[in-house]
Order: structure tokens, then C-alpha cells, then sequence
């Protein structure tokens, strides 16, 4: 099956659509989608104004963000387009980070997934326009979909015009958020000057990899002299070296454990005695990630506004990304191995130290990786206006296509033993050979290739009207439609065995590890010291290999169709002193999901299962102003959450290598919760906010990964082996209480500050945390800007976080993480700024552990990033 999406589809339907529009809608296309009352409509012309190029300055900009948040019906925190520009950020997550309630994943260096108030990021949505965008991930590992979430990394910065935090729902507002909704509105061409030119471009530097790479951006938009037609359009590239170093152990097991029978896990008595129990690791790795990620894309649209009656508007994007990377891996193992162990050290239950003769095997594989990702949005939208009254009618489809074009690997054994050690969360361990390619026998090789896919078509139509019925000033009603459809196709060769071959790393060598490698993790030893793998050289050898032997992996491979129909009724209402909205919202949704289940060795057989389920979400906010100065709010809601696409489905995904896996559980429901939100904000001064956020979730049927040993076929070694599964289930019931204090204020002489706390505590009923919570999180931003000089630092912090349920029933936890980050810039005249950003400037360790800090999993270093900017507006 064939389900890429082309530039040329993308353009004829951009033709189809372009009977007039917007490259990017304003807040008037995101819900509320209808407001004819000139004071309720507020917020709406706020928004609008936050994306014009004339919003100059942090100080304007946040200005802007609290007329949002101050005018609006919800709990809302907000970010303008100055406000992305402002931030030493690389993608729309990390700006969304410094605001209250929010923090971010950077597994990779770059921010990814999105947490609000203390839920997992695939209980949030982002909306684009107020629609959503299709998203498909390049890792070709289901078990870390971007569907549901969607990986912010692929949404450049440049082309937003502002993003809007609703944390409590609306009745007009999707359905599919627990703990919020992120609205990103793009620029649209009437609210600019005629001509309107900026751009930039730049060049960004990663010490770690030290290499560096440009980027540019360039926007213009035209209109004409009667204001009622406008065109916009934009291009964008970027280019990004990524270079992550780190430590990894693969998984723990237990000593002496008298459930497990497994013969090469029974240690010499003089080793470890019979009466020793706890846990000892099973491998130590020293691991090498290198990827380029380029990033091209093109926005276009136009708007028509003939008259005060009728709008038109067209947005559409374009995107594609290549994530082209290599991934080298060296360790020593010795899970099945326990009878060469000379040495082992235990303290308090966990071996930190040990040492292995030289029948022990070393490792080392080498990954080649090539992605692309292309995504597309296409939406029309026409707006009437009457007397008293409003109506809107949307059409569109996004797309996106991923996955891995090819995946090559090759494994090398040699011998020779090793000692090794826990140091904190850096493992060192020291092999008793040096370094010798030639005794690196090649083991193993492997291809496959699994483009993934994922779209919507969407209708969605909105009428309000005016009422006079005591406090209640309009009723909206709305309905909307979806088809979605999400799915991977995987391929995989059947290569013969490499033992025998008479090849050794010296036939595929590309020199040795550069200096500096694995700076600041306490290297020891020669473990940093290895000779590494010459991509070329192995994709050229498994490219003569698996001619003819390339087929369908069934396990890999599947699809699932949804339908959504919704519909909603909301009332608006507002008085002297207070307004809000009380609505329900109703929905409906059908799965289809495709796959194969296995049958046992290497056979499969396919699954068709469907389901449906529905449910009413009632929703009510309120705004009450006590005070000129200070507003309370008050919020409670239903919400319901869908499982992410591929959790859905028989899927199965396997390392032969480390014998780990993950696969998905067709018997997954839906999250559903009770959400009671209510704040305080006191305005004490221009451009100056004191603010309090309490809440509650309680959120039942939670999935939560499970640790399962299943049997799978090893298509590397042609056998069936245990594998030690990530499974996900609905796990119960969690409540999620907590509490974020935000501060905002101006002083003299150019200074500024901006601070947030948040606290978020979960019980769950099991004895598992929640995913993705981290208890505490702060973030601190003081900033000068005055004259020509502007400059800011960020400073973020997030207390440890559980993820899943790891081997052993044990849980997986990534540690604390701080981030600090810098700008400066200059404007130089009216047309030409120049600055300077760094981020991640403490090259902050990632860290992720097993249980406790004592049991280390993975660390890993991404590097600082220096970026040099001029930009221009003409």
C-alpha cells in the first residue's frame, strides 16, 4: 500500500480549496468559532492583535498575553508572536514550557512532548487553527507515537502568530483533552501591511558535535488598498546537528531468584552466595546518536473580506523533514552469562560492581537510519455575519507521512571480559583487551523499512446567536465530522547468519571515537575508546544481502480507522461584573483496527476488530471580577481522552538485540475524567500580574505501560526467544491534585521578571505513579530591554517524572532535569536586528533510572547550542 503524500497532491488540493483565504487563520478561526456580542468578542480582537508584525518588544508582547488570558471566559495562559521570537527556543513545546502548568520532554536536546498540569502528553491535543494536524513520527517505534500528542518539533517557531493554553474545556472546543488544549494561530494577510517582508536567517552551532549549519526564514504578504484581499506566503529551512552521547543499561535482573529456572543466570556460590538476593544489571553500553534533521516547509494562503457580511479564508502548510541518523552502540553483556562472573559487589540489594572472564561477550552494533516525515494541512473556512447573529463552515485535510525509507544494522562479537562499575547515574565499565577490530567477528545484519501514515478529512459547522434572556447573551450550536485514518506498513529482510562470514569490524571501520566523546559522564577506562562502524561501508554489504529476501513484517503492520461526529449547544452569559459559558458537548467514536496477531514461530494470522463508544461531556466557566484589578475563576468539566492510534492495534515491536519489545492491546478504552479548575489573578499594574491556579482530575482508566515476557520469533537468529514486552493496559483510577502560582511584573530601568511554580500530586490505584508527572516544576525569566539592547534568560527546572513499568515490575523514571537558557539581541534601525541564543548552556545531563537514582538506565549528553540571528523587516 501506498500512502505518501506528494507536493503535487498537496498543491492541487490547495488548488481545489483556493477560492479566496488566509495562509493562517487568527483566533477568530479557533473556537469559540462565533461571536457577535462586541464584548464577548474581545478576547478574539485581542488575539488577532497579537499576530501582527507591529507587536514589537517582550514588554508589548506579554502585554498582549495577559489582555488573552485577563479577557477571556476559561482559564487560559497564552504566548504571541513576539513572545516565540523573544524565547531562546528551537520549537513551539519550548516556548509553551515557560508558561504556568506546562512543562516539556528533551530526550533528544529539543523539546517534544508537552505536560499540562500534571498529565501525560497524550491526554493534551494541539490544534492548529483551531484543526487538527496530522503526525507521524521518524522512528519507525510505535511505542513512542507522536499521534494523539503530536511531536512538537516538527512546528517551527517562524511561522506562528500566537498559541493559546486552554486548560479547562469549552463545549466549542474538540473533544480528546484531559489536561488541556493547545491552540496555535498562524498570521493571515489583512492583518499585516501591504508588503509586509521579514525574514531571517541564522546560524546555529552544537558544541558536543561541534558542527554548525544555517537556517533561514522569509515571510511577505500583500493586500489591497480597500483591505478585502490579501495574500501571504512563507518559507522556512532549517538544518540541525544533533549529537548524543551517553551511557545505557539495558534492564536489571535478580540474583538468586528461585522463580527463575533459567540456567545461564545461576552464579558460582563463591561468587555470589545463595543467600545474596537483589539486582545486578545486564549490560553496560557506551552509545553514539548522530542525526541531521533538516526541516523545509512552505505556508501559503489568501483571505477575502468583500464586506462586513462575509469572510473567506484559506490556510495551507506544507512541511517535509529528513531525520537521517546513525546509532552506534558498544558494550559488554553478560544477561545470560551469570556462570563467567568472577566478582560481583551488592549494596543495599543492587550489585554496583563486578568483573567477568574473558568467555564474556562484547558488542557492537551499528544503526543507519534514513526518514523522511512530511506533513500537510489544507483548510477553508467561510464566515457570515448577520444582525445578531453568526455562522462558519470549515473543509479540510491534513496528512502526513513517515516512519524509516530503510533501516540497516549490523552486530560485531568479540571476547575478552571486563570490570564494571555503578558511579551515580554514571556506569563505567573497562574491558580487558584494548581495542582490536579485528577480533570484532560481525555477528549479525539486518534491513527493514516501515512507512508509516496518517490523516483526516474533517466538516465541521457553527452557528451563535444573540439572545436577551437575563444574564444568558448568545447560544452557540455546532456540529463537526472526522474520518481519520492511521497506519504502518512494515517490511523486513531475512538475512542469512553472519557467523562464518570472515568479516570483522576491520572491513567496515571508520576510524575511532572522536576526543571529548562522553565528556561529563565520568568516563573510566578505555570504555570511551572504540573503532566505529563506516555507514556506507555497511549499507553497501546489506544491500547485496537482502536482494529477494524483503517482505511483509506482519507483526509491524496495521491500520486503524476512527470516525468522530460530535455536536455541541452552549450558552454564553455575562454580566456587570461576571461572564462565562455553560454547554455539553456530544460525541461519538468508531474504530476499525487491522493487523496480524501471531500464531506461534514466524506465522501470523490478521485481526479485524471494531468498536464503538460515546458519552455526554458537560462543561461550565466562569469569570468574576471582584475588583478592577483582580479576577476569580471557577471551572468544571467532563472530558474524555482517546488511547494514542497504534496502543490500539496487534502491532508488535521487537529488539533482537537486547530481547525487549513493546506491542499494542486492541482492548484499550478510552481516558475519561472530572475535571474542577478554579484561579485567581490580580493585575496590580501595567503589564503585571500575581495569579493562583488550583485543580483536580480525576481521570479513570488511565493506560499505563506493563512489563510482560512473551514469546516472539527472533527473525535474527531464525528462532523463538523471550521477550520482555512493554504492554499497555487500562491501569484505573488516578487523581491529580495540584496547584501553580505565576508572577509577572515590570521594574524600572528596563527590567522584568516572570516566575512560575507548580505542584502536582497523583494517587493512583495501583501502586504505579502517573505517567509524565512531575511533582514540582518552576520556571524563572528575568529579562532588560530598553534602546536598541534587549536580552533574557530562562531558567527551567522539573523534578523527576515515572514513564512506564520496566522489567521486574520495577518503575522507569527520568530524573531531574534543569535547563538555562540566553538571548541577547540589538536592533540596529528600524529594519535589522542581530542576537545571539544559547541553549541548554549547564549541558544538562538526561537521565533515566530504574526504581531508584542507585539502579541507572540511560544518560545522556546532548550538547549547548550557540545561534547567531540577523533578522529583517521591511
Amino acid at each position: 500500500m501506498n500512502h505518501r503524500i506528494s507536493a503535487l497532491s498537496m498543491a492541487i488540493m490547495a488548488g481545489l480549496f483556493a477560492t479566496g483565504s488566509a495562509m493562517a487563520q487568527d483566533a477568530g478561526t479557533t473556537p469559540p468559532p462565533a461571536k457577535t456580542d462586541k464584548t464577548a468578542a474581545a478576547p478574539q480582537t485581542d488575539a488577532a492583535n497579537l499576530e501582527g508584525v507591529t507587536v514589537t518588544g517582550i514588554r508589548a508582547s506579554l502585554q498582549k498575553s495577559l489582555d488573552l488570558k485577563r479577557n477571556s471566559d476559561s482559564i487560559v495562559d497564552a504566548i504571541s508572536a513576539e513572545d516565540v521570537g523573544k524565547f531562546p527556543d528551537t520549537n513551539v513545546a519550548e516556548s509553551l514550557s515557560h508558561l504556568p502548568g506546562l512543562s516539556v520532554d528533551r530526550n533528544f536536546g529539543e523539546g517534544d512532548k508537552v505536560s499540562i498540569l500534571g498529565t501525560d502528553p497524550a491526554l493534551n491535543r494541539l490544534l492548529l487553527n483551531g484543526q487538527t494536524v496530522a503526525s507521524t513520527n521518524w522512528t519507525s517505534d510505535p511505542n513512542n507515537p507522536d499521534s494523539r500528542s503530536f511531536n512538537y518539533s516538527l512546528l517551527a517557531s517562524e511561522i506562528i502568530g500566537n498559541a493559546q493554553v486552554y486548560k479547562t474545556p469549552q463545549a466549542n472546543i474538540d473533544e480528546g483533552s484531559i489536561g488541556g488544549t493547545v491552540i496555535v494561530n498562524t498570521r493571515r494577510p489583512l492583518d499585516l501591511p501591504a508588503n509586509t517582508l521579514t525574514g531571517s536567517v541564522s546560524y546555529g552551532y552544537n558544541d558536543r558535535a561541534d558542527k554548525g549549519k544555517p537556517n533561514a526564514s522569509v515571510l511577505y504578504s500583500w493586500k489591497n488598498k480597500d483591505n478585502t484581499f490579501g495574500v501571504l506566503g512563507s518559507l522556512m529551512h532549517s538544518d540541525r546537528i544533533i549529537d548524543r552521547q551517553g551511557t545505557e543499561i539495558f534492564g536489571y535482573q535478580r540474583a538468586n531468584d528461585p522463580t527463575d529456572t533459567n540456567p545461564d543466570h545461576q552464579f558460582n556460590p563463591a561468587v555470589v552466595p545463595p543467600d545474596q538476593h537483589g539486582v545486578y544489571p545486564t549490560a553496560i553500553n557506551t552509545a553514539w546518536f548522530q542525526q541531521r534533521r533538516t526541516r523545509d516547509g512552505v505556508s501559503t494562503g489568501l483571505q477575502w473580506k468583500p464586506n462586513d457580511a462575509f469572510e473567506l479564508n484559506f490556510t495551507g502548510l506544507y512541511v517535509t523533514e529528513k531525520f537521517n541518523n546513525f546509532n552506534q552502540s558498544h558494550y559488554g553483556e553478560w544477561s545470560g552469562s551469570a556462570a563467567n562472573a568472577t566478582a560481583l559487589g551488592f549494596n543495599n540489594g543492587v550489585a554496583t560492581s563486578g568483573s567477568y572472564n574473558a568467555n564474556t561477550s562484547t558488542y557492537l552494533d551499528g544503526y543507519e537510519r534514513d526518514s523522511t516525515v512530511n506533513t500537510g494541512v489544507a483548510n477553508l473556512r467561510a464566515d457570515w455575519f448577520g444582525d445578531g447573529w453568526t455562522a462558519s463552515s470549515q473543509i479540510g485535510y491534513t496528512g502526513s507521512t513517515g516512519g524509516s525509507d530503510g533501516i540497516w544494522n549490523t552486530q560485531f562479537q568479540g571476547f575478552g571480559g571486563f570490570d564494571w562499575n555503578l558511579k551515580g547515574q554514571h556506569p563505567q565499565i573497562n574491558y580487558n583487551n584494548a581495542d582490536n577490530p579485528t577480533a570484532m567477528l560481525l555477528h549479525g545484519a539486518g534491513y527493514s523499512y516501515a512507512p508509516s501514515y496518517d490523516r483526516e478529512r474533517y466538516f465541521q459547522a457553527d452557528f451563535a446567536h444573540d439572545v436577551s434572556w437575563g444574564p444568558l447573551n448568545q447560544i452557540e450550536v455546532g456540529i463537526k465530522a472526522t474520518n481519520h485514518l492511521d497506519g504502518q506498513d512494515a517490511y523486513a529482510a531475512r538475512l542469512p547468519s553472519q557467523d562464518g562470514s570472515g568479516l570483522s569490524l576491520a572491513d567496515f571501520a571508520h576510524g575511532g571515537t572522536p576526543g571529548g566523546y562522553l565528556d561529563g559522564l565520568s568516563k573510566a577506562g578505555n570504555m570511551g575508546d572504540w573503532t566505529t562502524i563506516d555507514p556506507g561501508l555497511m549499507k553497501a554489504y546489506i544491500q547485496q544481502l537482502k536482494n529477494g529476501t524483503v517482505s511483509l513484517d506482519p507483526k509491524a503492520t496495521y491500520s486503524v480507522a476512527e470516525q468522530n461526529r460530535a455536536f455541541y449547544i452552549q450558552g454564553d452569559f455575562a454580566g456587570d461584573d461576571y461572564r462565562g459559558n455553560l454547554g455539553v458537548r456530544y460525541f461519538r467514536t468508531r474504530d476499525t483496527v487491522n493487523g496480524y496477531n501471531a500464531l506461534g514461530g514466524d506465522t501470523y494470522g490478521p485481526v479485524n476488530k471494531r468498536s464503538s463508544y460515546h458519552d455526554w461531556l458537560p462543561s461550565f466557566n466562569i469569570a468574576y471580577d471582584a475588583t478592577d484589578s483582580l479576577t476569580l475563576r471557577f471551572a468544571a468539566a467532563k472530558a474524555v481522552a482517546r488511547p494514542r492510534y497504534q496502543q490500539m492495534t496487534p502491532y508488535v515491536a521487537l529488539d533482537d538485540r537486547t530481547l525487549t519489545g513493546s506491542r499494542g492491546n486492541t482492548d484499550l478504552g478510552p481516558y475519561k475524567s472530572t475535571n474542577y479548575d478554579a484561579s485567581a489573578e490580580w493585575y496590580f499594574s501595567e503589564n503585571s500580574v500575581l495569579a493562583a491556579e488550583v485543580f483536580f482530575r480525576r481521570i479513570s482508566g488511565y493506560i499505563l505501560n506493563t512489563n510482560v515476557a512473551e514469546t516472539h520469533y527472533n527473525l535474527t537468529n531464525l528462532r523463538d526467544d523471550v521477550y520482555q514486552m512493554q504492554v499497555p493496559i487500562n491501569a484505573g483510577v488516578a487523581k491529580v491534585k495540584g496547584a501553580s502560582i505565576s508572577y509577572q511584573q515590570n521594574f524600572r530601568y528596563g527590567f522584568g521578571l516572570l516566575a512560575n511554580y507548580t505542584y502536582s500530586d497523583a494517587d493512583t490505584s495501583n501502586d504505579f505513579p502517573l505517567p509524565y508527572n512531575s511533582k514540582n516544576s518552576f520556571n524563572l525569566s528575568p529579562f532588560y530591554e530598553q534602546g536598541p539592547w534587549s536580552a533574557r534568560l530562562t531558567y527551567s527546572w522539573r523534578s523527576s517524572y515515572f514513564t512506564s513499568i520496566a522489567q521486574l515490575q520495577s518503575q522507569q523514571i527520568t530524573g531531574i532535569f534543569r535547563q538555562l537558557d540566553a538571548s541577547v539581541g540589538y536592533q540596529i534601525n528600524d529594519h535589522i536586528r542581530v542576537s545571539l541564543d544559547a541553549t541548554n548552556l549547564l549541558d544538562e545531563t538526561y537521565f533515566v533510572y530504574n526504581n531508584t537514582p542507585a539502579q541507572p538506565l540511560n544518560a545522556y549528553k546532548n550538547g549547548r547550542t550557540y545561534t547567531v540571528t540577523m533578522g529583517f523587516k521591511l
